[in-house]
């Protein structure tokens, strides 16, 4: 199914029941966001409230639409495949196509050029979203959501912010979040590493800048996508929804934008000119740190006659970015097996935020090809964003993650198998890292060792018995201990004086962070000197805001372990160098340890009274 206009795919969520329609007036203001946040975690329906409240009290003309890729299914549905993996392979046909089976009969490639036809985006001289103009611009009368307590202001989560390159004008459209100031003002949140940062350090003098709410769903999912640099969003576009994009002109400025999207911002940025962006609850459950982004003026904005305004919520996951991420990721995996021949697989966990763990399936004929996949991949993309990879066998379940601890616990030798990699390329958003951009990777290689290999022939590990458990309940500092596998035992404590998840912590503390690094080698030495422990090769250990007993206990341990920690700072070794302490602890802003910590964020909570009305009225209506 292709969705030609943005209702069109709202009308048949509407159909078959996905769509929760709430007619009562709700907040725009922590409210909206709550209500998307309870039900995506349920896997509950979208959510379209018809009468958005916004800050003044006044309800907007446009209905706010939430939760529209809240499952893996409705992401499916709104992409017009049963599995994203389709999107991949009309991909690499098109990349390369069987120019010896089309010579042979070349009525076959006919399907094959119609595709590539579909490509080309279409001029228009008028577009939907220039039906109504608003006479005096002012972006605060759209119900744009302020989703946690302590972000900066409202935000816009799902803006198509196109800019152009200075001297080719090739066009890009990129997702990148944008806060309002004011009538005519907003934040431009695009990183360094961002086509969009590229275009305005090119620019001269003013740049021209365009924001597309709404649209068609390949359009939005266009503008999160990995493509590479010889493929613009717009064509991408045209591929997904089999049919030429058609594009208008902005009437201030010379950007061409999707004409079927419901909202059109118009403005510019001044080379120089920053403003405080944030903070903002993101991705990976955390609130980002303020720093300086550019800001855009508004000149105009537009709006089809029925505009529906879509916004998302990130925190913790799984949020629906997440399952954005996964399609994202299983739609690009054939293109990736183009380019890197040695991956069978690949699984970037939502619970981790994305960047911070790939598990890849590699093929392994000979000695360490794995290692190389993985350094392969690092360069490939936003890839190089990743902080840890693991490598794992050519038949390995990658979305089974029991089967990852089987790999670690059974394969992976300390430290023969782990290579570091150090000052490398980080996410803009990774709070963890000691610097902005910067910090160090760890690939670990679970595979099986081939038989060339002079590794070859190790004997089998032997375990721990399940008493470790009871004896490391016992340790000084330990609140919880669970086993997860015969070498592998995570451990729970409670720093005192440290970050909280409701509250950030702006100041340095030499004194609280030296603290806390002699209370985790304290655990650390205790738990190692253990009978029981000889043969434990893998201790994780992380604050006691997990419940190791709770239903939800895997998938709130796998955000800690991976969010939390920085491969330079929190891995610990024993004297031996053959057993790993891996510190997940929220650490205390320092300068003086052996890696800085940064002013530590508070974790994405609701605020407790909203959390109740919310609760109700969800509970008053069955959800």
């Amino acid at each position: 199914m292709v969705w030609r206009r943005l209702s069109h795919y709202v009308e048949a969520l509407e159909e078959s029941d996905e769509m929760l329609r709430i007619v009562d007036p709700v907040d725009v203001e922590l409210e909206a966001g709550c209500f998307a946040d309870r039900l995506v975690k349920k896997g509950g329906p979208a959510l379209k409230f018809e009468q958005p409240r916004l800050p003044d009290g006044s309800i907007s003309q446009f209905p706010l639409l939430m939760n529209l890729f809240g499952t893996r299914e409705r992401t499916n549905r709104a992409l017009g495949v049963d599995d994203p993996k389709e999107i991949g392979e009309r991909m690499v046909a098109l990349m390369k196509p069987d120019v010896g089976g089309i010579l042979k009969a070349p009525w076959t490639g006919i399907g094959l050029a119609k595709q590539g036809m579909t490509m080309a985006p279409r001029k228009v001289s008028k577009g939907a979203c220039q039906q109504v103009v608003m006479e005096v611009p002012d972006v605060t009368r759209l119900p744009i959501p302020k989703t946690w307590p302590e972000d900066a202001g409202p935000f816009m989560t799902l803006p198509l912010v196109v800019t152009a390159d200075a001297n080719t004008g090739v066009h890009n459209m990129g997702m990148y979040r944008s806060q309002v100031y004011g009538p005519t003002e907003v934040g431009l949140h695009w990183q360094a590493h961002k086509h969009g940062a590229d275009h305005a350090d090119a620019a001269s003098g003013r740049m021209p800048v365009a924001i597309c709410l709404g649209g068609p769903p390949e359009v939005m999912f266009s503008a999160i996508a990995p493509l590479p640099n010889n493929l613009t969003e717009y064509e991408f576009a045209g591929l997904l929804g089999g049919r030429r994009l058609s594009i208008v002109k902005c009437e201030t400025n010379d950007l061409w934008v999707p004409a079927e999207c419901d909202v059109l911002i118009e403005g510019y940025t001044l080379p120089s000119e920053t403003r405080m962006e944030g903070p903002f609850g993101d991705h990976f459950g955390y609130y980002s740190l303020a720093e300086p982004y550019p800001v855009m003026h508004i000149t105009r904005i537009t709006h089809r006659k029925d505009a529906m305004i879509p916004m998302t919520i990130v925190g913790m996951p799984p949020m629906e970015d997440g399952y954005l991420g996964e399609a994202i990721a299983d739609a690009f995996l054939p293109t990736l097996q183009f380019q890197h021949r040695d991956v069978s697989d690949l699984f970037l966990p939502l619970e981790t935020g994305f960047h911070n763990l790939a598990i890849v399936a590699s093929k392994q004929r000979y000695p360490r090809q794995a290692r190389k996949t993985a350094l392969g991949l690092l360069g490939a993309g936003q890839m190089m964003f990743q902080k840890v990879i693991v490598t794992v066998d050519e038949d390995h379940p990658v979305k089974d993650l029991d089967a990852l601890l089987d790999a670690l616990d059974y394969r992976v030798h300390i430290p023969n198998d782990l290579v570091f990699l150090r000052g490398m390329v980080a996410d803009t958003l990774a709070h963890a890292a000691p610097w902005e951009n910067i910090h160090d990777k760890l690939i670990i290689d679970a595979t099986t060792t081939p038989d060339n290999d002079p590794h070859s022939g190790q004997p089998s590990q032997p375990g721990c018995p399940d008493s470790l458990e009871i004896s490391a309940s016992a340790v000084s500092g330990v609140i919880q201990a669970r086993m997860l596998r015969s070498s592998m035992l995570v451990v729970t404590t409670n720093i005192e004086g440290g970050p909280k998840p409701e509250s950030s912590m702006e100041e340095v503390s030499e004194e609280g962070a030296a603290r806390q690094r002699e209370i985790i080698g304290g655990i650390c030495d205790a738990i190692w000197s253990l009978e029981a422990a000889q043969n434990l090769r893998w201790l994780f250990i992380t604050d006691d805001d997990v419940y190791l007993a709770s239903e939800e206990w895997r998938r709130r341990l796998l955000w800690q372990l991976f969010c939390r920690f920085d491969v330079g700072r929190d891995l610990h070794f024993d004297d031996s160098g053959g057993r790993l302490a891996w510190d997940a602890t929220a650490p205390i802003p320092s300068s003086k340890g052996p890696l800085p910590v940064r002013r530590w964020p508070g974790v994405t909570l609701h605020d407790p009274k909203v959390a109740e009305r919310v609760d109700a009225w969800l509970a008053e209506g069955g959800y």
